[in-house]
């Protein structure tokens, strides 16, 4: 008896994607594109609704981010998942039922594995959506913004041990300021100073530049344009 294929539908996760589904259309040669024809410092990616621009970002924060243990130390490639999802190999996605999944290698490591050996799993990440970032007026947008970029700096919370009073890597006052992030305590000035500040402990953490992904960038400005659109 044949069975249906299964596809995930409503995911803008790339792995999730890749792992829940048995059909999969491989569009990892997006990577090469932007990597090696975008020529710029600032990618601007503008298509219209529903073409999979999360989904494709998401793919390419998996390509490029640094995986890391609770420490911030390297992990394995042999433990990377992101590095499977990619170059292929066997993947455990029932650990109660030690259920695995074969992945097959994508287009991106078939055609051009250099690319794969020098960006893959290479370098740091910020990577920040504001599709819920919503309100009708400034103080929820900025609350909004305020729990996404503590939701941010969470993902990295490794870089706690910075903090830390016997640790050089940061003066007095970047100490205080990396703790109010932490806390969620942080004012309106560390809000508007928080991926640059975060995107400078991750240089001096890593040694490597960090790629900065935003992700529906203008959806507060939408929602609240069509919020007092609407109101009498």
């Amino acid at each position: 008896m044949s069975t249906k294929p299964k596809i995930c539908v409503g995911t803008d996760n790339f792995a999730d994607l890749l792992l829940s589904s048995n059909i999969f259309v491989d569009k990892s040669m997006f990577i090469q594109e932007f990597l090696e024809e975008s020529g710029s410092k600032a990618v601007l990616i503008v298509r219209p609704r529903r073409w999979g621009k999360s989904l494709n970002m998401d793919m390419l924060r998996c390509f490029l981010t640094i995986e890391v243990d609770e420490q911030g130390g390297l992990l394995p490639q042999e433990e990377s998942l992101n590095h499977k999802l990619f170059a292929g190999g066997e993947v455990v996605i029932g650990p109660k039922t030690g259920k695995v999944k074969q992945l097959a290698p994508l287009k991106i490591a078939q055609q051009h594995p250099d690319l794969v050996s020098e960006y893959q799993g290479q370098y740091p990440v910020i990577s920040l959506g504001l599709k819920d970032v919503k309100g009708s007026s400034y103080e929820r947008i900025e609350a909004g913004l305020k729990r996404q970029i503590a939701k941010l700096y969470k993902k990295h919370r490794y870089l706690k041990q910075y903090i830390h009073p016997q640790s050089n890597l940061l003066d007095e006052d970047q100490k205080e300021q990396l703790s109010r992030y932490f806390k969620s305590t942080f004012s309106q000035e560390d809000l508007a100073d928080s991926l640059r500040f975060l995107s400078e402990l991750l240089y001096k953490h890593f040694g490597k530049p960090v790629y900065i992904l935003i992700d529906e960038y203008d959806a507060p400005i939408n929602h609240a344009y069509l919020a007092f659109k609407d109101s009498p």
